[in-house]
């Protein structure tokens, strides 16, 4: 009877062991933050923005200046000329706004495009840190999700993956 017990205590040992977990952490967004390429995709970004401030400022100009010559001669043209420079004006704004939305849209896609494969690469390092490391999860701090607070903080060997 003894033996029995010793091999059930031995049985229920090498299942709890067996089935022990190995947690990590990190924060992905402060590895993408301090990526070397982070800094040159933001200055591109930066860039193309410079960009397109500039033509929203001479557009800006431009429908300010109608618009003052619109108010100070308003009252002195004939009514065709009046509904002309009302319609010009309105086509100038709705211009600006589609301009800007196109804008907003191109930006968000080129960051899309320069960030995404900082992503991957951080994704890769995070999946080989686990594999390697023998970590059953590793979870995300900076998405707000964390389940569990325990566990090993995984960033220096992510960074190290990743060469950083």
């Amino acid at each position: 009877m003894k033996q029995f017990s010793l091999v059930i205590a031995l049985m229920v040992s090498f299942s709890i062991t067996g089935f022990a977990q190995k947690f990590g952490h990190l924060n992905t967004q402060e590895v993408l933050l301090n990526m070397p390429e982070r800094t040159q995709a933001q200055s591109t970004i930066e860039a193309r923005a410079g960009e397109y401030e500039s033509e929203l400022t001479r557009m800006q100009q431009d429908f300010q200046t109608k618009l003052a010559e619109y108010q100070s001669k308003g009252s002195t043209w004939p009514a065709a000329i009046l509904q002309q420079k009302e319609r010009e004006l309105q086509a100038l704004d709705q211009g600006m706004q589609e301009f800007g939305t196109t804008v907003q849209n191109e930006l968000a896609q080129l960051e899309q495009e320069l960030l995404m494969p900082m992503v991957e690469r951080v994704q890769e390092a995070i999946d080989a840190v686990g594999a390697e490391n023998g970590f059953t999860y590793i979870f995300d701090t900076s998405s707000g999700a964390t389940v569990y607070t325990g566990g090993e903080n995984v960033v220096d060997m992510v960074r190290a993956k990743l060469g950083m």
